[in-house]
């Protein structure tokens, strides 16, 4: 019996501490389920303000890509996405006036070849109707490109218009120099004309007024042949040029000369040089003897003009230098302007159109002082490529 309530006495035992388990499991169980409802509340509530974002977010992106469609739509110039393909992805009623034939899904380069006749220079393409484009193409980070095109014609026409209208008033102010500088000389000439025709004149003056009319007159054809060299500019067909000729030819135009002011002239380098441009041999040689001729008038009597050549990294180098009074820094910014001169007959046009010779084959000219402390001239001229050719000037 005692037996049997020892064992009822166990039971109780156990069925108690299993029951504290289970009161104790239990309200682990109750907690645990209220912080994972809390953490569902709060998850839910950072889903609902994700859901807000994103939807904002999408607002937002739509709008401005509203925005952007209107924008493109009223954009003057056209605008059409190509894809990595070379699909035509998207495009604007600008593209659409422009190219009949787009369409969506199309290879871009069919339209293109459909529509462009031939590409321009630059950036600019022409279109089969005449027009002209300025195409513009931007890479995406799809592979994608965006190109951007504006019709250029009518801005082209008015710079055309422009440029002309510009070359017109250059032309009337240079005629209107042209006819001050003539009319004095030729006034001269006309006097003495006068006083040979009327007769009477002394066998002694006959002679000098004879010498101060030629005088008059050549120096009156010499401002005439300046200025048609000055207005001719480039108008030639460039061909293989010995620039060696170029110097020695140019320095035998004023070699008469160097006698009558006991100049004297060097040229060197030129028998260590290999040198060929390409260009017109006239135009050069007139250049060079212009500048020679230039050092000649202002350089005084017994002038020392040195004229060299040498090769660069840029290409030709020719300078012509003298020893004479230079040219005053206050008015050497001008001296390659047409019609500036300081001498009393000098007709303002030799140096411009050395200027002019020298940009239009592709060069260019600078003045310096010169290290015996006179003028210094210095011509650059790009290097011609491939050997020489029979066909050299």
């Amino acid at each position: 019996m005692a037996s049997q309530t020892a064992v009822q006495l166990d039971d109780r035992e156990a069925l108690a501490e299993a029951f504290g388990l289970f009161n104790q499991l239990s309200e682990q169980l109750t907690g645990a389920y209220q912080t994972l409802e809390a953490r569902v509340g709060q998850l839910n509530t950072e889903l609902v303000q994700s859901r807000q974002a994103r939807s904002r977010e999408l607002a937002e992106k739509q709008r401005l890509a509203d925005r952007l469609t209107n924008l493109l739509e009223a954009l003057p110039a056209a605008v059409v996405l190509v894809d990595g393909r070379d699909r035509v992805d998207q495009f604007n009623p600008a593209a659409q006036a422009l190219f009949p034939g787009i369409a969506w899904g199309r290879r871009w380069s069919e339209v293109r070849d459909e529509t462009l006749a031939r590409l321009a220079d630059g950036d600019e393409w022409r279109l089969a109707d005449g027009r002209r484009v300025n195409m513009r193409c931007r890479p995406l980070n799809d592979n994608g490109r965006v190109l951007v095109m504006m019709d250029v014609t009518e801005t082209r026409r008015l710079q055309d218009e422009v440029n002309r209208n510009e070359r017109l008033t250059a032309m009337g102010e240079m005629a209107a120099q042209l006819a001050h500088q003539v009319r004095t000389p030729l006034s001269a000439a006309l006097l003495y004309a006068d006083q040979l025709a009327r007769g009477g004149v002394p066998a002694a003056k006959q002679g000098e007024y004879a010498r101060k009319l030629t005088d008059r007159l050549r120096h009156t054809e010499n401002l005439v042949a300046d200025m048609l060299a000055f207005a001719r500019g480039g108008r030639y067909t460039p061909q293989a040029v010995d620039l060696v000729r170029v110097l020695r030819d140019g320095v035998a135009l004023v070699q008469p000369k160097l006698a009558g002011q006991e100049a004297s002239l060097t040229l060197t380098g030129v028998q260590e040089v290999q040198a060929r441009v390409l260009g017109n041999r006239d135009a050069l040689t007139g250049a060079i003897g212009a500048l020679v001729n230039n050092a000649l008038e202002h350089g005084g009597k017994g002038v020392s003009i040195e004229v060299a050549l040498s090769v660069t990294a840029t290409g030709y180098q020719i300078i012509v230098s003298d020893d004479g009074p230079g040219i005053p820094e206050h008015i050497q910014q001008r001296i390659f302007d047409p019609f500036f001169t300081t001498g009393e007959r000098g007709t303002g046009l030799g140096l411009a159109v050395v200027h002019s010779v020298a940009v239009d084959h592709d060069g260019r000219i600078d003045y310096c002082d010169a290290t015996a402390g006179g003028a210094c001239f210095r011509i650059t001229l790009p290097i011609a490529g491939g050997t020489r050719e029979d066909g050299e000037q």
